[in-house]
């Protein structure tokens, strides 16, 4: 189906010669044409040849041994994608890792919705994942350009930096909403370690969490895996370089507001 829309894709890998191959061709089968752009973040196999044969454009960045997953240095690498992107005057941007693959009216699909609704940041679902309405996932995530140059078309290069986004267009009145009747594969499970949980509590530091929401998530993981909870308390309870202070006021009054509704529809008061 023909749109008007231009449309980029931003996956962004490492080592990933065992699943690349297929998001790429899912992501080269959509209904509405992409401007494909990887980055590959110094893998050793053969992750950068397939990525060659369907990307419009490939970033090679240097390699590093340490995994950058839930730290700063992670946002530098889709940044890298993003200024590739910017420059493409495009419309609309799917976010993605290597191991997603999206049925061919994924973009086109998400992006009437989203112009039907107003919102300017969403995702679908993952198969086998649940989602709440307000948590789009980093993989299968597409943000609206135009809104995205409003912020200087990058990610924050801090902690936290993808639920960054998600409260920024909140705290702005504008939507953030998660489809779930459109959903993509994954070809592994998400899995959540001790230092990925320790990470994602640095993250609400930088965000200025309400102290009980933090409190609250960390007690629910740590119902079933207990050193998990501890490790999201203990990055938590961190001290960070630096605080979004744009969001600082917002997201502790959003999270009490939202307790308090919560409340409301469970106990009808």
């Amino acid at each position: 189906m023909l749109t008007n829309w231009r449309c980029g894709a931003l996956l962004i890998a490492r080592d990933e010669e065992k699943t690349i191959e297929n998001c790429l061709k899912s992501l080269r089968n959509q209904t509405v044409k992409l401007f494909l752009t990887v980055v590959n973040d110094g893998s050793i196999d053969k992750t950068r040849e397939f990525a060659t044969r369907f990307a419009n454009v490939v970033v090679d960045l240097p390699r590093h041994e340490e995994s950058w997953a839930g730290l700063p240095d992670l946002a530098k690498v889709f940044n890298a994608g993003f200024r590739v992107l910017e420059k493409e005057h495009i419309d609309f941007i799917l976010i993605s890792g290597a191991d997603a693959t999206y049925p061919s009216n994924y973009v086109e699909e998400i992006i009437r919705k989203m112009e039907s609704e107003n919102a300017v940041l969403a995702s679908g679902i993952a198969e086998g994942e649940t989602s709440r309405s307000l948590s789009p996932r980093g993989a299968g995530r597409v943000i609206n350009a135009e809104w995205f140059r409003e912020l200087g078309f990058r990610y924050p290069e801090n902690y936290g930096f993808e639920a960054y986004i998600v409260y920024k267009v909140v705290s702005q009145g504008r939507k953030v909403i998660v489809f779930t009747d459109l959903r993509f594969k994954l070809s592994r499970k998400t899995k959540l370690s001790k230092q990925k949980l320790y990470l994602w509590g640095l993250g609400m530091k930088a965000l200025n969490y309400w102290w009980l929401y933090a409190f609250g998530r960390a007690a629910l993981i740590g119902l079933r895996h207990p050193l998990n909870g501890f490790a999201l308390l203990k990055g938590y309870l961190s001290e960070v370089s630096e605080q979004y202070n744009d969001l600082k006021e917002f997201v502790p009054s959003f999270q009490k507001r939202m307790l308090i509704t919560r409340m409301r529809e469970v106990f009808g008061f």
